[in-house]
């Protein structure tokens, strides 16, 4: 290291001791000056110092061998300080100070690092039952050095500032007012400033002639000004919503409907050939899924996806699953209501991520024109993620697509090795699309203009009560700029029987009369059920579906029957035994028959051990329309039994088969967790997984850990991890030990 890093290192070592010091005075004096009673407002915060060091051996299959070993310490310290400055009137200030040096060797190639992250803010609130004002100021610097690196501040910085005003009786009102700027202390890689000012008007009277009358208003104004490109981009935006519901007729009669207009004008000025607009899409819903067959199962809706909060939990984790946890797919899909042209989706998540964290995602992108058939676009291994603003940034080619997708799997324990942190939770907030396009393309000075409007109707009358009788009537209508309009008209009934107690049945058929890029369609859905409950713990249930869809002289029918059955044989052991068939047809001579049946069983012998065996079997065949014929089998069979001998131990073991028309795999997983003294301030835990494949695959991971609560607010933790890993490619061993002490005053 030469004069110059040894300057800088002993700086940042006396600049660390400094702040340590300055931190645990003012602990000292809280615990000496401030009353012990528990109250939200005076001085607090947390100190809190990490230390973690792995070493990793990969050897692959020529006999090369690897070598790296790295130690990294995480010091945080958070001070806060709340006060009711008058009776309506709260102040609260403080920040927080962190630091991540690392020391890498990769075959005696010595290499270091430091993060150093400074985040202050105040906030002062006037509020009552009326009305409330509020501003706050925040401001993120981040220094990057390392071997070879120039040193790199990047800073965040925020001014807010809201207003809200909600009388009883009357509309509500929500102004705010947000810049934004975000630059590198150099200003060489990035130099934006964002303005953005939103009003949420709404009026909602919850009794009265008026009730169930919902309006809002939505006006906002963002202008994005990028200095080193030397690009405005101004966008004003009215969104407008109408809706109403209420029942009538002594509630035999119920209404729905509801009208939305957004208007969206942008402005591009440019004095460069350089940079790229971006203009965001809005979509007219959000969509998600869990499951392993992203080409052809559709996405449930998922309205906490496009909320606009971007730190709320929309539901989907693709942080590390538990040990047998659920390790499908995530699937996360926007619906525009009608053909519109994407190339960037961002995907927002409630924390930060490290860089080995972030780049562990792999991303595919799928379209889909009505949610049930996907067509795969594009694989992205790695997207960029941040800084200061926790999104993946998911680039591909322009398509033109009324439904999009991006797919991840949950990340694995391997990921994480050698990364300091929990990522068992890494919850999705939010997904957003956008169009970019080059400035050079855009011209010096280019305005656009769209305006899309949907508007739906749902009416349901109930005709007879027994049989239970309704006839519905819905009418779905969008129109999308520089696109024609689109429209679904349904009639429809739908019953609902009890023969008796044993029997029950459920039927609904429809007639939609569709309009789609200016071609007519008709569609007929008819679906059926029975439900027989002979016993208490047994039950059938027959269903029948169908459809029939004709859009611009092309016609397909589809058709299926399932049959489920659920049985408790003894109290402890239950059965579950379900199949059916389904075809679809299309006029074209293409026909694809799918055979799908399954047995599952759960088995409680003992309260302290658990049997879990299933089996399914899924046949797709597709014939005709000149194509080959083709045909795709997959089995699978899993069997898994868990037993807790003792309330503070668990053993788990299961086995899996999986069989398709072109390879037989099988996985084997086995865990055993022990976790002594678990309402001891001293705890330990020791947990030992391993996974087997038929592909000569082996992982296995020891985890042992202690933790010792020193008080209700302070804690030593310390964890290893043993993971080995052998695969065809490659075989890696890796030791991760780390040691946690937190303090909260």
């Amino acid at each position: 290291m030469n004069n110059s890093g040894k300057h800088q290192s002993l700086l940042s070592l006396k600049r660390s001791r400094g702040i340590i010091f300055f931190l645990l005075s003012l602990l000292s004096l809280n615990h000496l000056l401030l009353p012990r009673a528990a109250s939200a407002e005076g001085l607090g915060g947390y100190l809190e110092f990490n230390y973690s060091d792995s070493a990793t051996k990969t050897e692959d299959q020529t006999g090369e061998t690897t070598k790296i070993k790295s130690g990294t310490f995480n010091q945080i310290y958070n001070l806060s300080f709340q006060k009711t400055i008058y009776p309506n009137i709260f102040l609260n200030t403080g920040g927080i100070f962190s630091q991540d040096t690392t020391r890498s060797d990769t075959d005696g190639d010595i290499t270091t690092s430091s993060i150093t992250n400074m985040r202050p803010f105040v906030d002062l609130t006037l509020r009552n039952q009326t009305f409330l004002i509020g501003g706050r100021y925040n401001i993120r610097e981040e220094k990057t050095t390392g071997t070879d690196l120039r040193a790199i501040t990047n800073v965040n910085e925020n001014y807010d500032a809201i207003f809200g005003w909600d009388p009883e009786g009357l509309p509500s009102i929500d102004l705010r007012y947000e810049r934004s700027n975000l630059y590198d202390r150099d200003r060489l890689s990035r130099d934006t400033v964002t303005d953005f000012v939103s009003m949420t008007a709404r009026y909602m009277p919850e009794y009265g002639p008026l009730q169930g009358l919902d309006i809002q208003y939505q006006p906002s104004y963002r202008k994005l000004q990028d200095k080193l490109d030397d690009i405005v981009t101004t966008t004003l935006s009215q969104n407008g919503r109408v809706t109403y519901s209420d029942t009538f007729f002594n509630r035999r009669v119920s209404l729905f409907t509801s009208y939305n207009v957004a208007h969206t004008e942008t402005e591009v000025t440019t004095s460069t050939q350089t940079g790229e607009v971006s203009t965001q899409l809005f979509p007219f819903s959000g969509l998600s899924a869990i499951d392993d067959t992203p080409s052809s199962d559709a996405l449930s809706l998922n309205s906490a996806l496009i909320d606009g909060n971007l730190t709320q939990n929309a539901g989907i984790n693709i942080g590390v699953p538990p040990f047998s946890g659920n390790t499908d797919q995530r699937n996360i899909g926007l619906d525009f209501a009608a053909a519109t042209e994407v190339n960037n989706i961002f995907i927002w998540v409630d924390r930060e991520l490290p860089a080995a964290i972030a780049n562990a995602f792999k991303w595919d992108v799928y379209t889909s024109p009505d949610n049930r058939t996907w067509t795969f676009l594009a694989t992205i291994p790695a997207a960029s993620f941040g800084p200061f603003q926790n999104r993946f940034d998911i680039n591909f080619s322009n398509v033109t697509t009324r439904y999009i997708k991006v797919v991840t799997i949950p990340l694995t324990t391997a990921d994480t090795i050698g990364v300091t942190g929990d990522f068992s939770d890494i919850l999705v907030t939010e997904i957003q699309a956008f169009l970019k396009t080059p400035a050079g393309t855009s011209g010096k000075h280019v305005k656009d203009s769209r305006t899309n409007s949907i508007y739906n109707l749902d009416v349901r009358t109930r005709i007879l009560d027994v049989p239970i009788l309704y006839y519905e009537f819905s009418y779905f209508f969008t129109k999308a700029a520089s696109v024609p309009s689109d429209f679904t008209l349904s009639n429809g009934f739908s019953l609902t029987h009890s023969f008796s107690s044993v029997i029950s049945t459920q039927a609904r058929v429809a007639r939609e009369d569709v309009v789609q890029n200016k071609e007519n369609g008709v569609n007929y859905l008819y679906n059926a059920s029975v439900t027989a409950r002979p016993l208490k713990t047994l039950t059938h249930t027959l269903n029948y579906s169908g459809i029939s869809e004709e859009l611009g002289g092309e016609k397909s029918t589809t058709n299926s029957v399932f049959l489920n059955n659920i049985a408790e044989l003894y109290k402890g052991l239950n059965v579950n035994l379900n199949g059916g068939a389904s075809l679809e047809t299309k006029d074209t001579g293409e026909k694809t028959t799918n055979t799908i049946y399954s047995v599952g069983s759960g088995i409680v012998p003992h309260r302290r051990v658990t049997i879990d065996l299933y089996y399914s079997s899924a046949d797709t065949k597709q014939t005709g329309a000149g194509q080959e014929d083709s045909t795709d089998v997959t089995k699978r069979g899993t069997f898994s039994v868990s037993y807790k001998p003792f309330d503070t131990v668990y053993l788990f073991v299961s086995f899996e088969t999986i069989k398709t028309s072109d390879k037989t795999s099988d996985l084997q997983n086995y865990g055993v967790n022990w976790a002594p003294f678990p309402d001891g301030s001293l705890q330990c835990a020791f947990s030992y997984n391993e996974s087997l494949t038929s592909d000569g695959d082996k992982i296995r991971l020891i985890n042992p850990n202690i933790r010792w609560n020193i008080s209700s607010k302070t804690f030593l933790d310390l964890s290893t991890q043993f993971l080995k890993s052998e695969a065809v490619t490659q075989k890696s061993d890796s030791v991760v030990s780390s040691a946690t002490f937190r303090t909260v005053f």
